[in-house]
Parts: structure tokens; sequence; C-alpha cells
């Protein structure tokens, strides 16, 4: 079986292949957002001024107070990723909060939460309608993990001045409780790294080293005052004025384009969708619908209606009141999340991957027994931030045995298949009982195959549009006939990738599943009827 790295990395040199047959690979944008110290000033700015809690809001003005929610707090400064689970899942560098950096402008994070650290063991947060912004010693609240903002750059070794206060910064964290010759003269920090008197009028300012950004969002000079957008009274059945109502057209897997990515940009206002958006309806944003169709009391079919869509986009959509909570059967980032922390507990072993399948229930429900928890393989917000804190219940060790080596790889397997229901064996052979892997063809293993093509051609979209979507959008927007070009290319090779993979897919999926392509055809038609 095909390790999911040893994919990856064949479906990325693929890319690199393409992208040479058609010309060049496109320039990734990186945004100009800042610096940690200025994201830093900027926290300690909203508390000083008196930020208000909204949800869905970051930065907007209305009646003469500033209302944010915990994300929108860091992306009014950064214009990058918008909610809590984009920010952390696309930081260039991030790492338990036991070990947090001596670095302002950190970003902070916890399921579903994020602050800033602002130094001295102090951070700010826009925390809920109750507390509204909060300045407070960090270690106050529970932190799971720190991260580096995507877009923001962060010093790496000489003065820096933040606060009305001097800094020095040393292999790019700033000094405490010591005294250091610079530049021949003698300075002494103190604890919180404030230098006593000040940098000298000729001090070599620490260089600004930028973190890749993730998206290619306006800087933070704009994103406030385009960011009205993100109030969770922004989408309406009509616009403003005497504009035409919004029309809506039913949407599922596989559905495609601008109404794909509105609908995603919704769904993560609400705290019911934690990924990057982009313009493709998969198992995430199926899940997403899902879990708000229970919400708002409609029919949870995980597909998009115009019914859904209405409700949703409607100023009495109701916000996830349980965000972040993961359970079997739910793909989100949010789990390859919990999985590394399962396995880093030696609860699980394996791949990580999107989705909560049976072997990451099998982790959940030995760490909530071994935590004292009811094992009913659901994890609340709360209970996450326990299972990432340095308290957490490690695994017992226990000698496991050798046989089946094959199942600790099948819940990476099980990525693709969403909706997979326990079948009876079709098999037919005599040696069965032999052999309990099954080698007989069956519908439900058919099904799974399909599964399995259809969604690995998806991971192969996504990988792919990392290095593609720039110059695909420009072709959309026809902005210059040069970047029109450049687009073009970036399109036939995304095509290459993508079926290229397809192909590869097929290849492996006949081969381990034992079923012929014409079963695997029909499987792939009644999974889109």
């Amino acid at each position: 079986m095909i390790k999911k790295r040893q994919w990856m990395a064949f479906v990325m040199a693929l890319a690199m292949m393409a992208a040479i047959v058609v010309g060049k690979l496109p320039t990734q944008q990186v945004s100009a957002a800042g610096t940690g110290v200025g994201l830093a000033e900027h926290a300690l700015a909203s508390y000083s001024n008196g930020w208000l809690y909204r949800y869905g809001a970051s930065g907007q003005t209305s009646g003469g107070r500033v209302y944010s929610d915990c994300s929108g707090l860091i992306y009014s400064y950064a214009g990058t990723a918008r909610s809590s689970a984009m920010q952390i899942s696309s930081a260039p560098a991030s790492g338990s909060y036991s070990s947090l950096p001596r670095i302002h402008g950190l970003g902070l994070w916890q399921p579903g939460h994020v602050g800033v650290y602002v130094g001295g063991g102090m951070a700010v947060d826009c925390r809920d309608t109750s507390s509204n912004t909060v300045y407070e010693a960090a270690s106050a609240h529970g932190w799971v993990k720190w991260y580096k903002v995507p877009g923001v750059s962060y010093p790496t070794t000489g003065w820096v001045t933040f606060n009305g206060a001097d800094y020095y910064y040393q292999d790019g964290q700033y000094v405490v409780s010591c005294t250091l010759t610079i530049d021949g003269q003698s300075y002494t920090f103190d604890a919180s790294g404030r230098v006593e008197g000040s940098a000298p009028a000729n001090a070599v300012r620490a260089p600004q080293v930028q973190t890749p950004a993730s998206t290619s969002q306006s800087s933070g000079s704009s994103a406030s005052s385009s960011g009205s957008a993100s109030s969770s009274n922004s989408y309406t059945g009509s616009s403003a004025g005497s504009a035409a109502p919004v029309s809506y057209q039913d949407l599922d897997l596989g559905s495609r384009g601008a109404a794909v990515t509105r609908l995603q940009t919704r769904l993560a206002e609400l705290d019911y969708y934690y990924e990057m958006t982009n313009d493709y309806y998969d198992s995430l944003v199926k899940d997403a619908v899902y879990l708000y169709q229970k919400a708002a009391g409609l029919e949870a079919t995980g597909t998009a209606d115009v019914a859904t869509q209405e409700s949703l986009f409607s100023s009495s959509a109701p916000l996830n009141e349980e965000p972040g909570t993961v359970y079997p059967g739910y793909h989100s980032s949010i789990v390859r999340q919990l999985q590394e922390r399962l396995i880093e507990l030696g609860y699980m072993e394996g791949e990580t991957s999107f989705y909560y399948g049976e072997t990451t229930e099998a982790a959940v429900l030995a760490y909530q027994t071994a935590a004292g928890l009811e094992a009913d393989g659901i994890l609340t917000m709360d209970e996450q931030n326990v299972l990432f804190s340095d308290d957490a219940v490690a695994a017992p060790k226990a000698e496991e045995p050798e046989e089946d080596a094959e199942a600790a790889d099948e819940d990476t397997a099980a990525e693709a298949d969403e909706t997979a229901e326990t079948a009876e064996a079709a098999g037919e052979d005599g040696n069965a009982a032999a052999e309990p892997r099954v080698a007989a063809y069956s519908e439900d293993t058919a099904d799974q195959a399909a599964a399995s093509v259809v969604d690995s051609v998806s991971s192969a979209a996504e990988v792919t549009n990392g290095f593609f979507v720039q110059t695909v959008n420009a072709a959309v927007k026809g902005e210059q006939t040069a970047q029109a070009d450049d687009a073009g290319n970036g399109v036939i090779a995304f095509f290459i990738v993508v079926m290229g993979a397809g192909l590869t897919a097929i290849i492996f999926v006949v081969k381990k599943k034992k079923i012929s392509v014409h079963e695997l055809a029909n499987a792939v038609i009644r999974r889109f009827r």
C-alpha cells in the first residue's frame, strides 16, 4: 500500500513536471502585512480603545464603537487568514505553548480561539460579549499552541522598539535578565526584556523576516475597510437599496465556483467551517453544511440546497454553539491536529488525515477511557484543550501484536471513504475464513474504491491549487494579457496534474481492491447519481 506521504510527494513531483511542460511556475504573492511588534502594538491598542466583541467582525465601527471577534483582531492587522483554524493550519511555524518563545506578536491558539502574545508574559484576545477585549497573563487562559501569523514579519538579531521601550533580539528572541555588550557598550535588560535607558540613536535595528502568507489577500491597511463583509449581518436575501434579490442554486459534492467560495466564507463566519476558502465543494464543506443544517433545524443532508442557503445567509442564521467539536465520520483540519496529538501521546500510529475514521475513533476512545471521560468518541473544544495541554494523559505502554500491519494505515485510506456503511462480505471463496482481509468483490468494495479515486483526485486538485490558483484567477478576471497567458499555462498544468493523479489513483485502487475497471466505473457512476 502506498503511504500518504509518498502519494503527496508523487503529486507534488507531477505538479512540478506539469509546470515545466507549460513553461514556468507562478510566483507566489507574499502579503506585506506588517511586523510582529506592529501586531502586538495593534492588539494593545485594541484593548486600550475598548474594542467590543462581535462574532464575524474584524475592526468595523458601528455607533462610534469598534467590534471584532478573536481571529478578526489579528485579521484586521495582518489581512491574511481569517478564522482561528485557518491561522493555525497555515502558520509557517508553531509549537506547544510550553515552548513559547520570547517574540512580540506571536499568535496564541486553542481550539476555536486565538489571541496575541505581546511580550513580558502578557497576551491580548477579543474573547466574548461579556469580557470583550482582554489583557492578561498569557498563562491565565489555557493556550495550547503558539504560532507565527501568516504574512507577518518577525525580528532576527538587533534592536526593536515596542510600546515606547527598546528591546534587543538575539537569534530571533528578545533577551531578558542579562547584561550584554553591544557594539562596545554594555546594556542591562530586565525580566521583561526592556533595556535600562534606551538604545543608541544609531542602533542597528533587527532585520524582519517575513513568514509566507498562505492567501493573497490585501495588507492590513486595507483589510479593515474591506472586512465589513465579515459581519454576521452582511448576507441577506437581497442587497441594500433597490438591488435585485440574491438567487441561489443547489450546491453539493463536486460543485465549483464563486457560489461555493461564498458558502465557505459564510460557514466560517458562523464557526462551522475551519479551512482556507477555495471554490470547491468537498467533504469538509459537506460536513460543515450538515452541522449548520442540524443547528438551524433543517433536514441534515450536507447538500446546500436553496432553502439551506437562504437560511445560512439570513441575519438570523444560528452560530455554532459547539465550535471545534469532533466526532466519528467528520472531515476537518481539526481532525488532523487531533490525530497528531494522539500520535504524540501514544494512542495512535500511522499517517494523519482530515478524516475521523475507525482508527481515530479507537484512539479517542482509548484516550477517553484513560482520562476518565465518557468513552463516546466525541471531543468538545474544552476536552481538546485538556488533550493538548501538558496535563494530558499519555497512553499506557503495552506490547502491541505485530500481526495485520496494514491496520495502522486504514484510517488514512478511509479519508476518502466519507459515508462507508458496513456491508456483508460477498465472498464465496472457500478460503475466506483463512483470509479475513477479503478478496471477493462486492458493491460496497467498489463504492469504497470509487470514493478513494474521487477524493485522491480532489487531494491532487488541492495540492496543485496552491501553485496555480493565482494565475487561474488572473485569467478569470482578465487583468492583463501577459498574466492571462500565464494563467492559461497554469490551467493546462492544473489539468495535467489532476488527470495524471486520477489515472494513477485508478491503477492503485484497482490493484488494492482487486476489482475490475468496469466495476470501478459503475461505482463512480453510482456515486454521482
